[in-house]
């Protein structure tokens, strides 16, 4: 079977694989399969082939499998926001264990005996506080989520229920305004036009909203916008302008520009509140990160006036809830509107004893000297640049708290601290994503 050419077969989905695809085989062959499960049988097109491997997306169902009983979404067949709607919550998270062990049994076996069972989420639907939707042009201009493993290829959404109802109001009401307007879209091959996304954010605390549009340029029409959305909707506390610049050869920068209102938004995590700026990175899932860091603060054995140092810190979230002025708190993130509203989200909770700083980890941890008692890592997706880890160990702090949303790449960075000497004792994972192959991982590092 060549590339782009339908395979009559029917093939039977024998696993969930890390990335959230379903693993079949034909002639032999491994092939990653998209929007499947276990137990489907499905015709497939051939989408990119690799040495040892392939991809294919689904051409048609010829027998779905039995784990699918449920039908909420409307664009669950198509859309990438989801891979498990029609799946009941008990066997997702099932799904999602056998993902996990299967990972940690080919990778790192070493890390079985750690692994514990995955904390459910209390709420499965309207749980998310930010969703990116992407402007596109077929015969209209169209607002969606991007189809799995394809990025140029956008769903249109009109009723996600990931998100609250009112704001499928908002983005109904965004694809309206501009559906008429000679806005173009902007093409990232071509680097031309305007409209990126649309950006929501939901205070579940509070119950109000932030809205941003991304766009390469600023158009009048956005003032226009702004105070139309705002008079239909008063829960909008805060609209914004994200100009970004992106060309070749020259690193891609964004900057914001305020269009009405405040210019952030508040959520509470149990006892403390935070202040979210538009530019900010927050935990998606504002019922369930209270749980998630619990765990983390459980994993955290401090007494009073020592150190914690907190990377990738973010708006502070994590080790301010740790904290709560008890220790020396140390704070770092390379975004410098977050490091802001870390400071502020300090002074606002009078948690007293902190520092941030304002830079790439691997470079502060260089040029500055820290003797922690605990470090928390909480990196991005792609986990910790080889310096940044190097310079880490190189502290010889007693006991590490590791975070991270990506099984791959904390299980590659699990292995390299175990040749400096760490050894983990704890590896719990937390359902932050309900209806995704996506899970949060906390695993607790003491220093042999």
């Amino acid at each position: 079977m060549m590339s782009n050419q339908p395979c009559s077969e029917s093939i039977e989905v024998t696993k969930l694989v890390n990335g959230g695809y379903g693993l079949a085989y034909y002639h032999k062959r491994p092939l990653f399969i998209p929007k499947t499960v276990p137990g489907d049988h499905v015709q497939v097109l051939l989408t990119r082939k690799k040495k040892y491997y392939s991809f294919a997306k689904v051409i048609c169902y010829t027998k779905k499998s039995p784990l699918r009983q449920l039908d909420t979404c409307i664009h669950s067949n198509e859309c990438g926001g989801c891979q498990f709607q029609d799946i009941d919550y008990s066997n997702q998270l099932n799904l999602k264990q056998d993902c996990l062990h299967d990972t940690i049994t080919h990778d790192a076996p070493f890390l079985l005996p750690y692994l514990k069972p995955i904390i459910p989420c209390k709420t499965t639907h309207y749980h998310r506080n930010k969703m990116e939707f992407a402007f596109y042009q077929s015969e209209s201009l169209e607002l969606g989520l991007k189809e799995q493993l394809n990025p140029t290829s956008v769903i249109p959404v009109s009723q996600c229920l990931l998100m609250s109802e009112t704001s499928n109001d908002i983005l109904n009401f965004t694809r309206n305004f501009f559906e008429n307007s000679k806005l173009s879209v902007w093409n990232s091959r071509k680097q031309m036009g305007c409209l990126s996304h649309l950006m929501i954010r939901h205070s579940k605390a509070f119950d109000t909203y932030m809205v941003n549009i991304l766009a390469s340029s600023y158009e009048p029409l956005f003032s226009n916008y702004a105070l139309s959305l705002s008079q239909q909707f008063p829960q909008i506390k805060s609209i914004n302008l994200l100009k970004f610049i992106q060309k070749k050869g020259i690193p891609s920068s964004t900057s914001c520009h305020h269009l009405h209102g405040d210019s952030f938004i508040f959520e509470t995590i149990n006892n403390l509140t935070f202040r979210i700026s538009p530019l900010s990175f927050f935990q998606t899932n504002s019922l369930q990160v209270g749980t998630l860091y619990d765990i983390i603060k459980d994993s955290c054995s401090l007494e009073p006036g020592q150190t914690l140092l907190d990377l990738y810190c973010g708006t502070g979230t994590i080790g301010q809830y740790v904290s709560q002025g008890k220790y020396n708190l140390i704070g770092i993130d390379e975004i410098s509107e977050a490091i802001e509203d870390a400071k502020e989200n300090a002074r606002f909770n009078n948690i007293d004893n902190t520092t941030y700083f304002s830079g790439r980890v691997k470079n502060i941890l260089k040029f500055n000297s820290f003797s922690p008692d605990c470090v928390i890592i909480d990196p991005p997706r792609s986990g910790m640049v080889p310096k940044a880890l190097k310079r880490v160990c190189e502290l010889n702090c007693k006991q590490l708290v590791y975070v991270s949303c990506n099984p791959v790449s904390l299980v590659r960075d699990l292995k390299l601290l175990r040749d400096y000497g760490y050894h983990v004792t704890n590896f719990t994972p937390v359902d932050m994503f309900p209806h995704t192959y996506h899970l949060e991982c906390v695993v607790s590092l003491t220093l042999n």
